[in-house]
């Protein structure tokens, strides 16, 4: 049971490649409240639930740029 619930844990790295951004910007999101992590053995983890609650409200989606007129 314990492995089965840190698979559901995904490292910064793996969670900026799933958003396409930067780790330091995971980070920012982390910091900013806007996502939740837990630390375990010194290492940042974000649970898949964070990921999947935080993608419903467009967290690490591109923002969309409006073109200057």
């Amino acid at each position: 049971m314990v492995n089965e619930n840190l698979k559901q844990l995904w490292s910064i790295e793996r969670v900026a490649e799933r958003w396409d951004i930067s780790k330091a910007s995971v980070r920012a999101l982390i910091v900013s409240g806007e996502i939740r992590s837990v630390t375990i053995g010194g290492r940042r983890l974000i649970p898949l639930s964070e990921i999947e609650r935080a993608e419903r409200f467009g967290v690490g989606q591109p923002r969309t740029v409006h073109p200057k007129k």
